[in-house]
């Protein structure tokens, strides 16, 4: 290096004549130009496989013998209800259950409840609750089977061994 040497960073490039910038102008309209004519053409769409058809062919002939014929195999059973003394028994259970936290919570509070939601939180959309004075009614209906219990015409307790035999074998007792 001499003294007549112009020291320069190494990013600095000589003045040009403004051809280098035409240049890449040029280079940049000409890309968008291909991009264009790319975007314009369209392809061709992919044909199917050739397998499909014939896979398609069965999968249709199996469906319509499923739908015309339904073998056995395709039937499905619906799950039929329990049988009525089943039911009854059961809402009977759930009575004797709902009776015993009305009577918790008026234990409890020192009064019953005004409805189902402040015992349970929720409604009980199957069961009626009517209080009349000091005592409380509970009914609900199985069928044409009405089920109910008085708080003013028996105990809880007593109402259950007259109503529920087998409470205690039901809930483990």
């Amino acid at each position: 290096m001499s003294e007549n040497d112009e020291v320069k960073p190494f990013h600095a490039k000589d003045v040009a004549s403004g051809q280098e910038a035409a240049d890449a102008v040029a280079a940049v309209m000409k890309h968008a130009h291909e991009r264009d004519a790319a975007a314009k053409q369209k392809s061709a769409p992919k044909k199917q496989p050739k397998w499909l058809l014939p896979v398609g062919l069965n999968l249709g002939v199996f469906a319509a013998y499923l739908l015309i014929w339904s073998p056995d195999w395709v039937i499905i059973n619906q799950i039929a209800p329990p049988p009525a003394e089943a039911q009854v028994q059961n809402a009977q259970l759930g009575m004797f259950t709902l009776g015993s936290r009305i009577e918790d919570y008026a234990e409890r509070n020192g009064r019953l409840p005004s409805s189902l939601v402040e015992v349970l939180g929720r409604e009980a959309p199957d069961y009626e609750y009517t209080v009349q004075g000091n005592n409380y009614v509970l009914y609900t209906e199985i069928g044409d089977q009405p089920i109910s219990f008085n708080s003013a015409a028996q105990s809880l307790q007593e109402w259950g061994e007259a109503n529920a035999a087998d409470f205690s074998t039901r809930i483990g007792g």
